[in-house]
């Protein structure tokens, strides 16, 4: 998890000295301060450099709860995307093969302010108010803070992921415009599609530190949970991915807004014991 963070990190410090024209500010307000959201897309370096992380990050990492790379692939059905994902190593020259093809023939700066769009006219605004109704009453049960600063960066790619807010650092949502449960030509039309994959990411970035990290949850865990909680607070639908997770015994509506810091540690007591013996 740590190679995870800092590798988001680089990409983080990097982008976020790029500000540009297409850089937006707002500020969520809450009865707990104010926070700065900060919206732009990745230009085409950083896209690259993104889809390079992800490729380290699968392959180093999460391979093992996915399988298969596909929900990694920047452009699903691209035959080189899919070459470069299927390759655990990548030498320098086939590192430059499949820059060249990203930054000149995928990477679509067009499409990503179609979405700036959608987050500026619809998410951004939705964002405050799930926010100050459903997240900042938990935020003292959870042991969470919310984040002084946040990033939301657009890129070419099919996944979404974050960063905490660590230290200095804002919390971060790297948004990718190629999932296929919205339309990348028409994204205003499935704006809530958007809105709670954003919401989604939004959760991990305020459970990261004082729940997932504090107690070890792995992968498949995590993932189950914030799920559960996006189900309960926005109805967004629990995925099949992790269907027969661990958590589900564990983690309910009460449980989320009452006890989730020590039910996830007595999750984890529970499932460390069963995974040594």
């Amino acid at each position: 998890m740590k190679k995870i963070i800092a590798l988001l990190g680089v990409l983080f410090l990097t982008a976020c000295d790029n500000v540009d024209t297409n850089t937006s500010k707002h500020h969520l307000k809450t009865e707990n301060g104010t926070m700065e959201i900060t919206t732009r897309p990745l230009n085409a370096e950083e896209a690259w450099e993104h889809i390079f992380n992800s490729h380290n990050m699968y392959h180093t990492r999460l391979k093992q709860f996915y399988h298969k790379p596909d929900t990694f692939i920047p452009v699903p059905g691209n035959k080189d995307m899919e070459d470069m994902f299927n390759k655990e190593q990548l030498t320098d020259e086939d590192i430059e093969h499949y820059r060249n093809i990203f930054i000149n023939e995928l990477y679509d700066a067009d499409t990503l302010m179609r979405l700036d769009n959608v987050f500026q006219q619809y998410v951004i605004p939705e964002l405050e108010r799930k926010t100050n109704e459903y997240l900042v009453p938990l935020l003292s049960s959870w042991n969470a803070q919310m984040p002084e600063k946040l990033a939301i960066l657009y890129s070419i790619d099919y996944s979404s992921k974050y960063n905490p807010q660590i230290g200095e650092q804002p919390a971060l949502i790297i948004f990718g415009v190629n999932n296929p449960s919205f339309s990348a030509e028409n994204p205003f039309d499935d704006k809530e599609k958007i809105f709670s994959l954003v919401f989604h990411e939004f959760v991990h970035t305020l459970i990261e530190m004082p729940i997932i990290r504090e107690y070890g949850v792995p992968q498949d865990l995590k993932e189950r949970i914030v799920d559960f909680i996006c189900y309960e607070f926005i109805k967004r639908p629990v995925r099949e991915d992790f269907k027969d997770s661990f958590a589900n015994a564990y983690i309910t509506p009460e449980v989320i807004k009452t006890n989730l810091p020590a039910t996830v540690q007595k999750m984890m007591a529970d499932y460390n014991a069963r995974e040594q013996k």
